[in-house]
């Protein structure tokens, strides 16, 4: 057998000659047949694959250098050689092991599933060819990141164990040691600031007191950050020239301690003469001095020049210049010391036109139901805030978790983009049959049939069942966002309720309602909606003996005892929230104004006023402000409010620490809370961020202070009769329960008579 060319791949590939100097002659020939030598896992078929030779073909030098090369470049081998049998071609090749397993043990400061996958992506992973080669670069690399974290003391090493049929286990074994931590920083040539100053702002800290301390240990990429950190830190406050000309990072010998010396330059004060603006500017430049928040005379800040030039861009992309770029640029005033025109460079891009709006993740909610939402139209010019003003009414709707929005540039274009809007749903329909609590109705067993996505179209459908200590009610409604194209949104609703709850505080009769509703939402602008509707509902009352008051004998004596009400219910609400459920910015404004036609039995009317107020705050805190006004009256002859219309406060929707719908004006002779035609309450609650909840979508805390009353007459109104309290609550919105409220509150200005209940609680529905 005769060898005609070998590859180990660092040695250069040779066609070697025949063995004896009389076999030159056959160092050509024609191919009668090819075998392949040396297989364990593969098959033939795979070698030929990658041989660019077959019967018939003529070897000669540089066919045999080629196929060598061909062969060995398929990364399946370690050796390849070529031989002649004969008029046969036999290609012997050496298999490269097969990993049959690979781990990486004691990696607990950096690893994790990023790290696996990137070990994935280069090749070292189950069933993988092996490759000492990426072994050996993926130790020098690992051990390179614990060095830039702190971990000089880290030893890595590899294991590789030969396992039968060609087979390796690896194994890289990691002890990573103690992390070095920060001994000193030392700050040099600074004079404006002192060195505590400085250091104040940086993430990285000397070693302290303070158990746990993390922020000692050293971070190649923190220090990086740092140093931009410092650089900002001068450059906003006119430091134009500042730089930092040296950074030292030390390793004591024991490899413990980190002694960090920076070297700056601080530069002088610089202030801005004026602005201007160059390029492409497309908007007219009055409108772009409105964006910019800098005057001549004020001192430079780069912080401010970075938020003008964001505002620009923001600009420009509202009107279809999606990838516009402003960039600021100090320029110096020619005859004048320490002062800079600061030019804005306007690079509009091209008009960006949207192609194509898609959805992802909707898996039950059909497109047209979210796309009826959209403010970003295909085709037309993209906008920036139009987009993200879609996000957030598709982030409203109550069958959507979250929404996340991605603005894709279409491939071969410059000119048009993608919009892609992916969801994540919740689950929209719900059966439930439970039992609950309630700090004003007891304990409670319902059942319901919900679904706020029937068929994918956002209509919602619902049916409750309740049964309680004191009522019984049963409802149905259906609810259509957009019965019509222009967004006019429908709900029909039917209910019957028994109750005798009012017995529980006060007044001693029970009711029966039967009644209905029709209402219809029409959207007068982005954040505006009108309500228009009416209403039927039939009440009977019933008075109990030695227990029903005198007021509401007196009411009976001259109404009756059923009464026959058609409504004509009217409203107005602004509604700029982010969410309808734990929401973190943005207000509601809503008021209502229902009235009891003529006709009716009785005639009264009912107006409430509801605000809500959310302000986010440094630190993922939110301010939250609640408040609430209603007031209910007789008009024509009539001079008694029915007394299951009045007002009522106290307990976890009013006034926390008070027990529920105790407070306001009392009948006689009972002494019990009769409720009145005002009532006026608020809720300031300060949002703690809980540092294992993330998002904020499931779980809130907060400190609260709340006041309020009911009065029997608004002329009674004295502020010095507002009942106040303070306190800490809780929420979590639970998968069957619906929203659970615990609050603990401290009444602050409670009066003898009345009632208070520090901890309350409230669950069984949601909102």
């Amino acid at each position: 057998m005769i060898r005609f060319a070998t590859a180990g791949w660092r040695a250069a590939v040779l066609l070697l000659v025949l063995c004896c100097a009389t076999a030159t002659a056959a160092e050509r020939f024609i191919i009668d047949d090819i075998r392949v030598e040396g297989l364990s896992r593969l098959e033939e078929g795979t070698v030929l694959s990658y041989l660019p030779l077959v019967v018939g073909d003529e070897l000669n030098e540089q066919t045999a250098q080629q196929s060598i090369r061909s062969v060995y470049d398929s990364g399946l081998f370690a050796d390849v050689q070529l031989l002649r049998d004969g008029g046969a071609l036999v290609v012997r090749v050496t298999e490269r092991p097969q990993i049959a397993s690979f781990e990486i043990e004691g990696n607990e400061k950096i690893g994790g599933d990023e790290l696996m996958e990137s070990m994935r992506s280069l090749g070292l992973s189950e069933g993988e060819v092996f490759k000492q080669s990426i072994l050996d670069q993926v130790s020098l690399e690992l051990r390179r990141q614990y060095f830039a974290n702190g971990f000089y003391d880290v030893d890595i090493e590899s294991v590789v164990d030969e396992l039968p049929n060609n087979r390796v286990g690896i194994r890289i074994d990691v002890v990573e040691g103690e992390s070095a931590t920060i001994k000193s920083i030392n700050i040099v040539g600074n004079e404006v600031f002192d060195d505590d100053t400085l250091r104040d702002e940086l993430k990285l800290q000397e070693t302290n007191w303070m158990p746990f301390q993390r922020s000692d240990q050293y971070s190649k990429q923190q220090l990086g950050g740092d140093l931009e950190t410092l650089t900002s830190y001068y450059q906003d406050r006119g430091y134009l020239r500042f730089t930092i000309e040296d950074v030292q990072v030390q390793l004591s010998p024991d490899k413990r301690d980190i002694y960090v010396t920076i070297t700056v330059d601080e530069g002088e004060v610089y202030s801005v003469a004026g602005t201007r603006f160059t390029g492409e500017t497309v908007l007219n430049e009055q409108f772009l001095n409105a964006m910019v928040t800098t005057e001549a005379g004020d001192t430079f800040s780069r912080r401010l020049a970075t938020e003008s030039s964001d505002r620009i861009e923001a600009a420009l992309a509202n009107v279809g210049f999606a990838f516009a770029e402003v960039q600021p640029v100090p320029e110096p005033v020619e005859g004048e010391d320490r002062k800079i025109t600061i030019n804005y460079v306007v690079d509009p891009k091209k008009r960006t036109y949207v192609r194509q709006i898609r959805f992802r993740g909707n898996t039950g909610t059909n497109d047209e139901t979210l796309r009826r939402e959209l403010r970003q139209l295909e085709a037309a010019p993209f906008s920036q805030s139009a987009v993200e003003r879609s996000r957030v009414r598709i982030d409203r709707l109550s069958f959507i978790e979250s929404t996340e929005v991605d603005t894709q540039p279409v491939p071969g274009t410059d000119d048009l983009v993608d919009v892609v809007f992916t969801v994540k749903e919740r689950p929209p329909g719900s059966v439930q049959v439970g039992v609950g609590f309630s700090g004003a109705d007891g304990f409670l067993v319902s059942g319901s049939v919900t679904h706020a996505n029937f068929l994918g179209t956002g209509n919602r459908v619902s049916v409750n069942l309740e049964n309680n200590t004191f009522s019984q009610q049963v409802s149905l409604s259906w609810s259509d966002p957009y019965f019509t194209e222009d967004g006019i949104s429908q709900t029909i609703s039917g209910y019957f309720r028994k109750s005798d709850r009012i017995i529980r505080f006060s007044s001693g009769f029970s009711s029966n309602v039967l009644g209905g509703d029709l209402t219809y939402g029409i959207p007068i602008s982005e954040y505006s909606t009108l309500r228009a509707g009416v209403g039927v509902s039939e009440t009977s009352i019933e008075t109990f003996a030695g227990q029903t008051s005198d007021e509401v004998i007196d009411f009976v004596s001259e109404n009756g005892k059923r009464f026959t009400a058609w409504q004509l219910r009217t409203g107005i609400a602004r509604d700029t929230r982010n969410r309808t459920i734990f929401v973190t910015r943005g207000n509601l404004i809503r008021l209502n104004a229902d009235i009891v036609l003529p006709g009716s039995d009785l005639r009264y009317f009912s107006t409430s006023l509801t605000t809500q107020h959310h302000l986010p705050l440094l630190f993922g805190f939110i301010a939250q402000i609640n408040t609430s006004v209603g007031y209910v009256d007789t008009y024509g002859n009539e001079d008694t409010v029915p007394p299951y219309e009045n007002y009522f406060a106290g307990g976890t929707r009013t006034v926390r620490g008070y027990r529920d719908g105790t407070l306001g004006p009392r009948d006689t002779p009972f002494d019990n809370p009769f409720g009145g035609k005002l009532r006026t309450t608020s809720q300031t609650e300060l949002i703690v961020p809980l540092p294992f909840e993330a998002d904020g979508q499931s779980t809130r805390f907060s400190l609260f202070f709340d006041i309020g009353n009911v009065f029997e007459e608004p002329g009674d109104f004295e502020a010095n009769e507002l009942r106040q309290s303070a306190g800490v609550a809780f929420r979590w919105f639970t998968p069957f329960l619906g929203i659970l409220n615990l609050s603990y509150g401290f009444p602050l200005n409670d009066e003898p008579g009345d009632e208070t209940d520090r901890f309350q609680i409230n669950f069984g529905t949601g909102f």
